[in-house]
């Protein structure tokens, strides 16, 4: 996961609007104090505010769908442990629990309306 583009909302307050690839995908994030360059490369998961449907996939396949909502996505990963999903080389952190019909290494698909980097 690397920081591919940075749009400035407020320089003096460290906000901005983060474009962040896995080389071959890119997803919008928010970021509020930024404390990276165009170029770095994130050591810790991206943060996924306001998740909602949270299920079971019935495939197992990475999706990144980008929703109408400035920063929504809807995604289908994997999940790595109860509050860690692998979507294809992105790695993200849920701020909602998982039910517990769903367990490690189960794909899961599920909205999430902002992703904040730290």
């Amino acid at each position: 996961m690397e920081i591919k583009n940075i749009e400035w909302i407020s320089k003096e307050a460290l906000e901005a609007e983060v474009i962040v690839t896995d080389g071959e995908t890119e997803i919008r994030c928010f970021a509020q104090p930024l404390n990276y360059a165009e170029g770095c490369v994130l050591k810790n998961p991206i943060y996924c505010f306001n998740v909602s449907d949270i299920i079971k996939a019935k495939r197992p396949k990475y999706t990144i769908e980008r929703l109408d909502e400035y920063f929504s996505y809807r995604f289908t990963g994997k999940l790595v442990n109860k509050a860690k999903v692998i979507v294809g080389k992105f790695l993200l952190e849920l701020d909602n629990k998982i039910p517990g019909d769903i367990n490690e290494g189960d794909f899961i698909s599920f909205l999430c309306q902002r992703l904040d980097i730290f």
